[in-house]
């Protein structure tokens, strides 16, 4: 049984990349070390888990479910043992998070930060990554994100909200046709999320219906967009967290504030066998705590003077 156990997080690495090769590389071993591993849980199981030749790697029936449940065994054996550590008052582990780039933003470090000082036996591996990730078989403790599909069987908490606006540097609209209603955007440089049909991307508006953009500049990649927008190319939709610097700073300006604008919940999605975690628990509670003091410090902090008339406090 103990060999069992220690060879499962290998069978999860292989059910994910397919390859013999590829798992080694992950796992940093030789490709015989996987093999070896492998035929083991076979000979133990008496179940043949995969077939595989010199060309090709393929997981039987019994392989992909026994690399399904294991996850789900594995992830409950470790809520098991962050219990015990917390039952004996320490909150240590290694949590493993998942989140697209640019959720995080510049706030990023302030909450590890405040992490690290409230649980410094916690390490934290983060991840970015734009595909959604496979919490099973990838061993993810959670994926921080801010879509997430009402059918997926994963357990959810909020953690924040993302405060979506459009800004635009100072230098961008010197000289420029004044924005004063969405439809004035046809006029200006748009830097924007990924284009939709016919090229075109929806903006959403805080009365109404969204609103249909032509981006000059269509990416995925919101440090991407916020670098843009810094350099003066135009007006871009970016989330509050990752520009309140650049708008303390006056590097970036709010435009159309009272007509262009989003609110997103920022959400954990977890297996419901790690919601037994106190480890994990306790990190969400922190995140979420300072996601509301912090909201709660800009609603009512006063306006910069000379900036009122572009960001909103």
């Amino acid at each position: 049984m103990d060999a069992l156990l220690a060879n499962l997080p290998t069978l999860l690495v292989l059910a994910r990349t397919g390859s013999l090769t590829a798992a080694a590389a992950e796992l940093g071993v030789p490709r015989s070390t996987v093999s070896r591993r492998l035929a083991r849980l076979e000979h133990d199981l008496d179940v043949v888990l995969a077939e595989r030749n010199t060309r090709t790697f393929t997981l039987t029936g019994a392989g992909r479910r026994l690399a399904a449940e294991a996850g789900v065994l594995l992830a409950s054996l470790q809520s098991i043992s962050d219990s015990v550590r917390a039952d004996a008052g320490q909150i240590r582990g290694r949590l493993r998070f998942a989140m697209p780039a640019g959720l995080g933003g510049a706030s990023i470090g302030h909450v590890l930060g405040r992490l690290q000082r409230q649980y410094p036996a916690v390490e934290i591996e983060i991840v970015v990554t734009e595909r959604r990730p496979n919490l099973v078989e990838e061993r993810f403790d959670a994926i921080i994100t801010t879509e997430a599909p009402p059918e997926l069987p994963w357990m959810r908490r909020k953690l924040g909200e993302a405060h979506f606006i459009a800004v635009a540097s100072p230098a961008y609209l010197a000289g420029r046709s004044p924005l004063t209603k969405p439809q004035d955007l046809a006029e200006h440089v748009v830097l924007s999320g990924p284009r939709g049909v016919e090229g075109l991307t929806t903006w959403p508006q805080l009365r109404g219906a969204s609103l249909l953009v032509r981006p000059w500049l269509a990416t995925n990649d919101l440090p991407l967009l916020r670098l843009t927008a810094l350099e003066g190319l135009g007006v871009a939709l970016l989330p509050m967290h990752l520009v309140f610097q650049d708008l303390a700073a006056n590097t970036l300006v709010r435009v159309l504030p009272d007509d262009i604008g989003a609110t997103l919940e920022i959400i954990a999605l977890f297996l419901p066998e790690r919601a037994r975690s106190p480890v994990l628990r306790a990190v969400f509670t922190d995140i979420a705590r300072y996601n509301a003091e912090r909201s709660t410090a800009r609603l009512t902090a006063p306006p910069r003077r000379g900036a009122a008339r572009r960001e909103t406090p």
